[in-house]
């Protein structure tokens, strides 16, 4: 299970509007399998990272980074930006959020949604079906 520090720092890099945040997108499954299958070895620096983070929060006053409200969060994260597990989680945290739903992220393709992109796939496990109606007109999308 992944460790609440790691939930919350992924609802900051992409946190909920009116669009679903990191964790809700799966982007937290996204990357646990990427480090568990060995396709991405930034598992290990970002443990320490979150590590890192609990003892800035703990400095703050609060007993994780997850127990600190978001505001608080946002001061801490400013404190890591530059370092490199952050920015590794980062860039994983956007392909997760974006990626090909058939990769275990990105539920219904929504975030494709949001941003207007109409997939060119063919139909099947690895993306939203296209509507044939509108496919025909050149519209994927209903």
């Amino acid at each position: 299970m992944p460790s609440a520090t790691f939930l919350a720092l992924l609802d900051r890099i992409i946190p909920v509007d009116e669009w679903p945040s990191a964790t809700t997108s799966g982007v937290d499954r996204f990357i646990l399998a990427l480090w568990q299958s060995g396709a991405d070895g930034s598992a290990g620096s970002a443990a320490a990272g979150l590590e890192e983070l609990d003892k800035l929060a703990s400095h703050a006053g609060y007993a994780s980074f997850a127990d600190a409200p978001e505001i608080t969060q946002d001061t801490l994260l400013e404190q890591v930006a530059a370092t490199v597990w952050f920015r590794q989680l980062c860039e994983l945290a956007a392909e997760g959020y974006y990626a090909n739903p058939g990769n275990g992220a990105n539920p219904d393709a929504i975030s494709w949604h949001m941003i207007g992109y109409k997939h060119g796939l063919p139909e099947g496990p690895d993306g939203p079906p296209a509507n044939r109606s509108e496919a025909r007109m050149g519209k994927l999308w209903a």
